[in-house]
Formats: structure tokens, sequence, C-alpha cells
């Protein structure tokens, strides 16, 4: 993992994380691999304005099909996208087959949204789950509690 440069991905997780509201937890989702925070829907705007400045790539129900493969396996094997339902992502420099990704989602009630951030890496001796966890749990201030 030492020649891999990961400065863009731990900048842009410290600016998503500048904009989430007092009193939302970050906790890491062991069944996806993802930091994952929940707030609130007023505050929805203030969360997305840096998600969408800093990705390169948004993608949602009606363009994930048309993008590279790997991605489009990716999403729909993990959790799928639906209507409403976004996916950002960022390659990593020189490793196009390392991406951070952002997903944003309401509740059922939509009174509530989801926001999940991860590492996609279609190589594992680039980096693997146990080295992508350490990396977000170091960018985000992820509290110890886990999700099931």
């Amino acid at each position: 993992m030492a020649d891999i440069q990961l400065e863009k991905f731990k900048s842009i997780c410290q600016r998503i994380g500048l904009n989430i509201p007092d009193g939302c937890q970050w906790s890491w989702d062991e069944k996806f691999g993802h930091a994952l925070v929940v707030f609130a829907k007023e505050d929805l705007e203030l969360i997305l304005l840096p998600i969408a400045l800093e990705f390169e790539q948004k993608l949602d129900f009606a363009t994930i099909d048309g993008s590279a493969a790997m991605i489009s396996e990716f999403v729909h094997s993990g959790f799928g996208l639906m209507p409403g339902q976004d996916f950002f992502m960022a390659q990593a420099p020189h490793h196009r087959d390392l991406i951070l990704y952002a997903t944003c989602w309401p509740w059922g009630d939509g009174d509530n949204f989801s926001l999940r951030v991860g590492i996609f890496c279609s190589q594992s001796e680039l980096l693997n789950p146990r080295q992508i966890r350490a990396c977000l749990t170091e960018w985000l201030p992820i509290s110890d509690q886990t999700t099931a």
C-alpha cells in the first residue's frame, strides 16, 4: 500500500466531514465495508455540496448501467441503485482500479438520509478490506460502534 497515493481520498473525506452536523455520528457498516452517517433531511443540501464539488462523477439509477463494467457490477452486486439514489466516485491518481465512492439516499420515511463513504478496489493486492477500514477510520471520525 506504500506506493499508492491516497492523499486525494483523504482530502475528499476530510472536506466531506466538515459539513456533517454536530450530533450525527459516523459508524462502520460491517455488511458493506464502508463508513455510514445518518442525518436529517434539512441537512441534505449542506452535506451534498462538498460531495458534488469533490467527486469527479455522479451516477444514478438511469446512468449506472452506462458506467465502466467494474463500477456497474460493484454497485449492482453490493447495494444497487434505485430512483432518487446517487453514487459519487473519484479515482486514485495512477490507479484506475481504486475508487473512493459516496452514496446518499433517503430512508423510507423521507425524513432521514444515509451517507455512505467507501473505497472500491478491484485488486485486493493494492488495498485489502482491513486497509480500507483503517484509512477511512483515520480520515473520518468513525466511532467504535459498527452496524450489521
